[in-house]
């Protein structure tokens, strides 16, 4: 029975510690995407500057 409740102890503890990792993992993922989006969106305003300059030149 002290077996059963030990192993039982430790299967426990294993899967409480996968969840810490897997959502700490998740987390910086979402942060990542995050960073991506904005990078991307900034490029896309960059860009939309540079074609307005452009447009402004030909006129």
């Amino acid at each position: 029975m002290d077996l059963f409740l030990f192993i039982s102890v430790i299967v426990g503890m294993t899967f409480i510690f996968l969840y810490f990792v897997m959502n700490f993992d998740l987390k910086k993922k979402k942060l990542e995407v995050e960073e991506k989006k904005l990078e991307l969106e900034k490029r896309r305003l960059e860009l939309k500057e540079e074609a307005e300059e452009v447009g402004e030149g030909k006129l």
